[in-house]
């Protein structure tokens, strides 16, 4: 499903990307949608303003379109709305309310601009999640070792839950046997009741 994102939108929020990725320009972006799951999407990435300066060369299905000085990408992106043939397989990432009702009205798929960042995040943070797995896997397919308990610790735990006084203790075993679990079938009381 083709992408169409208005870009100036995503580059401009803050505090949703992790520290280690944040401040992303137009191909920092194109290098991140190229590690998350739409990088096999045809993506446009539709920019204000000319080109100049700013990367122009396609970056795998990522491909970089310029409004220019005469136009902006919000009039890029209703036009490129109005001339597609299939609106339903078309994805319009944007947070600007006109262009979202426009794809809405053409009956496009829409995802804001905080949502596909965070979409973003959360690929990045899986693909390093699985680096470090595939690593370990490699290695060894036991769990990370956890260090056990003291018996001081232990202890510490018991006073907290009450599991050290043995009044308490079967309490606890008594209310675990008489709970909503083992009430007959025929019961019909809703939990709330209960």
């Amino acid at each position: 499903m083709p992408l169409i994102i208005d870009v100036n939108n995503l580059l401009h929020i803050t505090g949703v990307l992790p520290p280690e990725i944040a401040g992303l320009d137009e191909a920092g972006l194109a290098e991140l949608i190229g590690q998350s799951r739409f990088q096999r999407e045809a993506t446009c990435l539709v920019c204000d303003g000319p080109a100049r300066g700013r990367p122009t060369d396609d970056a795998g299905s990522v491909v970089f379109h310029y409004a220019g000085s005469g136009s902006t990408a919000d009039a890029v992106i209703a036009k490129i709305v109005d001339a597609c043939t299939a609106p339903r397989r078309m994805t319009v990432v944007s947070s600007d309310r006109a262009i979202l009702k426009h794809a809405k009205r053409r009956r496009c798929p829409t995802i804001s601009a905080n949502e596909f960042l965070e979409i973003l995040a959360r690929d990045h943070a899986a693909a390093g999640r699985g680096a470090r797995g595939a690593a370990r896997a490699r290695g060894s397919n036991a769990r990370p070792q956890i260090d056990p308990l003291t018996q001081q610790q232990i202890h510490a735990w018991k006073v907290y839950f009450g599991l050290d006084d043995p009044k308490k203790l079967d309490a606890l075993k008594q209310s675990a046997r008489e709970g909503p679990a083992h009430r007959k079938p025929h019961d019909r009381r809703t939990p709330r009741q209960l």
